[in-house]
């Protein structure tokens, strides 16, 4: 039984983990939140399987906060997830969420530390940020499935 519980439960997960692509609504809606807090005109453009984007009118925005916003919406969002107890007890859910949630705290990282770098390598970013979500997540079922 466990290992038909286990399987169900890398199932419930891998779906769980597909969240990743509309989560970048968010992701750009944490974007869009900063330009309105410096009241700066902005440009959202979303989509839920390719590249959502928020452009801001000026430039009188801090970087580094703006960089550091779209993560950190994710992060916030994922969390409030995790106080939902039924998610929370869910082995396969739990694991998708904390992966996404740990990627975001990279993301937020690299796109409000090092926001030129991150923009204008973006296929070298994403892929970074990807091996990090797989890795995150195949860690944590190799630990769930030994114990």
């Amino acid at each position: 039984m466990k290992n038909k519980t286990s399987r169900t439960q890398q199932f419930l997960s891998l779906l769980t983990l597909g969240l990743i692509y509309p989560l970048n609504i968010i992701h750009e809606l944490g974007h869009a939140f900063i330009c309105s807090i410096y009241g700066q005109k902005y440009e959202l453009i979303l989509s839920i399987f390719e590249r959502s984007n928020v452009t801001c009118a000026g430039n009188e925005i801090n970087k580094t906060i703006y960089g550091i916003a779209g993560g950190a919406a994710v992060m916030i969002f994922m969390i409030g997830l995790l106080l939902v107890p039924q998610i929370r007890k869910n082995i396969g859910a739990r694991i998708s969420i904390i992966s996404i949630t740990f990627i975001s705290f990279i993301n937020a990282i690299l796109e409000g530390f090092l926001f030129d770098f991150y923009n204008q390598n973006l296929f070298i970013s994403e892929t970074f940020l990807l091996l990090v979500l797989l890795s995150v997540f195949t860690i944590q079922w190799v630990v769930a499935n030994r114990k």
